[in-house]
């Protein structure tokens, strides 16, 4: 019954989600859209569910520690649940029309990286990778927040400042506390991305020692750096400022957020689909590369 369940089933259910999403912005009397979106989200969450604890089960291994295909449909799952809690809080909070295209970002390019176990997760450092893997995904998606809340934010700022009105179906919370919730978002994701690219560091280290070794120039590695370095200055800029500027933090995280995605959705799919000519830890496989295309093809068909 679980193996019947395919990445279509939850994207096609985010997909009708986001689309009433869009309908409860356009229109004002849209007191009706609120029960789908919330029903073909939880069918899309459930559906979800079910397709990890298959692939876990064929795995035989934690949905983090599978695969990168794995790793990325936890991420989107991680994000459909918070949407779930956010409405229940505040159902007119338009959340949906931020997080659902990541979401479905999230779903189409776990298509095309590698559904295949990666050989560095050795039994003797299982536990450690999953540590690792989990703090990674729990400061990712709190960093993806903080990126939506910027980008509410900047609307919000923009629209007080030139005193624009939507719809009624749009609904966004005070600039004060965005900033709150961004600074929250912030201060909460930088050490949880803190710990576990320092668990990661050690076990490239440790895996180096054996018949597995794996490069520091990995292009994902390298990419996540850059973004917990910006990171870090943000959190460093908001400490040391007494009151400090909401609308050029909201604009940094903005940045640094658009480069998380980037090491999460694109250069995830170029170096598993060997369009770079640099291996990566994140995307070693045995598999020839038209093997992978073909199953690739395969999984979009289905």
């Amino acid at each position: 019954m679980l193996s019947k369940v395919t990445v279509f089933c939850f994207m096609a259910s985010y997909l009708v989600a986001f689309c009433f999403e869009l309908a409860r912005f356009l229109r004002k009397k849209n007191g009706w859209l609120r029960p789908l979106i919330i029903l073909f989200s939880l069918a899309g969450l459930v559906a979800q569910t079910a397709y990890l604890v298959y692939r876990s089960r064929e795995t035989q291994l934690p949905p983090l520690l599978g695969s990168t295909h794995d790793w990325l449909v936890v991420f989107a799952w991680l994000l459909v649940a918070i949407y779930l809690f956010i409405n229940l809080i505040d159902e007119e909070l338009s959340i949906g029309l931020f997080l659902f295209p990541l979401v479905l970002a999230l779903v189409v390019a776990s298509y095309f990286v590698d559904h295949v176990t990666n050989p560095l997760v050795q039994p003797a450092i299982r536990s450690w990778a999953m540590l690792h893997a989990t703090l990674l995904v729990l400061g990712g998606v709190g960093f993806v927040l903080s990126f939506v809340i910027s980008a509410m934010y900047l609307i919000q700022h923009k629209r007080l400042k030139q005193k624009q009105n939507f719809s009624e179906g749009f609904h966004l919370p005070s600039l004060a506390k965005l900033a709150r919730l961004n600074r929250w978002a912030l201060m909460i994701s930088a050490p949880l991305l803190t710990v576990g690219m320092g668990i990661g560091i050690a076990l490239g280290v440790y895996v180096r020692k054996g018949a597995q070794a794996i490069s520091f120039l990995d292009p994902v590695i390298i990419v996540y750096e850059i973004v917990w370095v910006a990171m870090l200055l943000s959190v460093i800029f908001i400490l040391r400022t007494k009151q400090p500027n909401q609308k050029h933090i909201a604009q940094l995280t903005i940045w640094t957020g658009g480069l998380l995605l980037l090491t999460v959705i694109g250069i995830q799919i170029l170096t598993n689909s060997r369009l770079l000519k640099m291996d990566s830890w994140h995307s070693r496989s045995d598999t020839p590369r038209m093997e992978i295309q073909q199953s690739t093809a395969e999984r979009i068909l289905s």
